[in-house]
């Protein structure tokens, strides 16, 4: 996937949850994790959470470039709060 396809798709994930979306590189071969927290998330399981940014993954790439899609976390900002 090159750097412009993984913007683009950024884009596409936070024009869709809201939020915040964050993008790492993984290696210079064009592989990218990402990041997202929405508040969309809170209502959602972990599962549908990873099915929605799919939808959007399989819409926004073709299918080569979504190989390069290493990982997708998916939080509600609730995830990220410390328990006591």
């Amino acid at each position: 996937m090159t750097r412009r396809q993984a913007d683009n798709l950024a884009r596409a994930l936070k024009k869709k949850f809201g939020g915040k979306v964050e993008i790492e590189a993984v290696n210079d071969a064009g592989r990218y994790r990402f990041t997202m927290v929405s508040k969309r998330f809170d209502v959602m399981t972990h599962l549908q959470r990873q099915d929605a940014a799919w939808e959007i993954i399989d819409a926004v790439l073709p299918r080569e470039a979504r190989l390069d899609v290493s990982m997708i976390l998916a939080y509600a900002p609730a995830d990220l709060v410390p328990t006591p």
